[in-house]
């Protein structure tokens, strides 16, 4: 086996080397990216009924009208002249 023949070998298995891991690596980040979409989907149902579980233990079965606009009003600047003062 002359050197040449060594060197074309050993082109070809460094190209197939390098073909090979380059497959894996956009196999695995399809398979990564599949399953972030899967983890965030399922997520985003629990926040949303984690949320509604909070928002039922606070609240109870009360439910905001348009009649409570005032109500949020004078809670607003209730909060926001205790917090200017106590900053």
């Amino acid at each position: 086996m002359t050197i040449l023949e060594m060197l074309e070998q050993s082109g070809i298995l460094t190209l197939f080397g390098i073909g090979v891991v380059f497959t894996f690596l956009i196999v695995m980040v399809i398979v990564i990216s599949q399953a972030g979409k899967m983890f965030r989907a399922a997520d985003s149902n629990k926040v949303v009924a984690d949320k509604l579980a909070v928002e039922k233990a606070i609240y109870g079965n009360m439910t905001v009208t348009t009649n409570s606009a005032p109500i949020i009003a004078a809670i607003t600047a209730a909060v926001g002249a205790y917090r200017s003062k106590h900053v």
